[in-house]
C-alpha cells in the first residue's frame, strides 16, 4: 500500500500508524490521537486473521476510542423524550432514543443527542417495554427541539439515563444550552452510549443546561492545554 500511493500534503495522506505489542507505547499513541482531536485508534493484527470483514464483529479489528479512557469523556444524566422504531434486528423494539437535558430556568427539556448504542438486547427490550406506557400523542409544550426532528413516538418525561460521550460539540440541530455558549446553536454529544438507568433520580434532577455548557467550556480549556503542551514539546 505504501509503495503504491504517493502522498500529496493536504490532499491525500496515509493514516499515521505504529507497529507495536507494547501497551505503554500504544497508550501514548492513543493520547497523541486524542490530543490531535481524533476519535481514537483502530487496532488490528498484522498476520493471523488480519483481513477486514464488513458488517462482522471480531477481535481482529478493534476500535479504541477516547471515551473508553477514564480521563476523557463526560457522563451525563439525561431524559428520553422520544424514540424511533427499530429496523432489522431491532424490529419490535425502539431502535434509538432522543435524549434531553433539563433547563431549570425555563423549566424545559432540551434535546442533546440521539442514542442507539450501549444497549444489550435485554436492556433494549426492557427500556422499550417500560417507555411504551409513557407514549404521548404530541410533544410537550416544554420540549425544545429542532423543526427537523421527527421521531416516531414521544414520551412523558419519566426516566433518567446515565450516558457517556466522546465529547460535546456545538450543534445547529440540538437545543441543549441553546444561547448559553453560542447565541443561535445548542450543544450535542458525539458518540453517546448508555451506561445505566438512574432509578435514583427523577427527570427534574437530570443534568442541567448550565452543566452541559460548563462541560463544553471545560472541554475547550482541556483541548487548549493539550495543544499548548504539544507546542512546548
Amino acid at each position: 500500500l505504501y509503495n503504491s500511493f504517493e502522498e500529496v500534503p493536504g490532499v491525500f495522506q496515509l493514516a499515521t500508524a505504529i507497529t507495536s505489542n507494547d501497551l505503554e507505547e500504544i497508550q501514548k499513541f492513543l493520547d497523541l490521537s486524542v490530543n490531535s482531536s481524533c476519535e481514537g485508534l483502530i487496532i488490528k493484527t498484522l498476520d493471523t486473521d488480519a483481513t477486514y470483514e464488513p458488517a462482522k464483529r471480531s477481535n481482529n479489528w478493534l476500535k479504541l476510542k477516547k471515551d473508553y479512557m477514564d480521563s476523557v469523556g463526560d457522563s451525563l444524566d439525561l431524559v428520553p423524550i422520544a424514540a424511533f422504531h427499530g429496523r432489522g434486528k431491532r424490529t419490535g423494539v425502539y431502535g434509538s432514543f432522543l435524549l434531553a437535558c433539563y433547563d431549570e430556568h425555563n423549566e424545559e427539556y432540551q434535546t442533546i443527542c440521539n442514542i442507539g448504542i450501549g444497549f444489550s438486547e435485554q436492556q433494549l427490550e426492557e427500556r422499550s417495554t417500560s417507555l411504551r406506557s409513557k407514549v404521548i400523542k404530541n410533544p410537550k409544550a416544554y420540549y425544545r427541539f429542532a423543526d427537523t426532528t421527527d421521531p416516531d413516538v414521544w414520551f412523558e418525561p419519566s426516566e433518567v439515563w446515565e450516558v457517556k460521550a466522546a465529547d460535546l460539540s456545538i450543534s445547529p440541530v440540538h437545543r441543549a444550552a441553546n444561547g448559553i455558549v453560542d447565541p443561535n446553536k445548542g450543544i450535542s454529544l458525539r458518540f453517546p452510549r448508555l451506561l445505566r438507568v438512574r432509578d435514583d433520580k427523577n427527570p427534574e434532577h437530570a443534568t442541567t443546561a448550565e452543566q452541559v455548557a460548563d462541560m463544553y467550556r471545560a472541554q475547550k480549556i482541556n483541548h487548549s492545554h493539550n495543544q499548548e503542551d504539544e507546542d512546548d514539546d
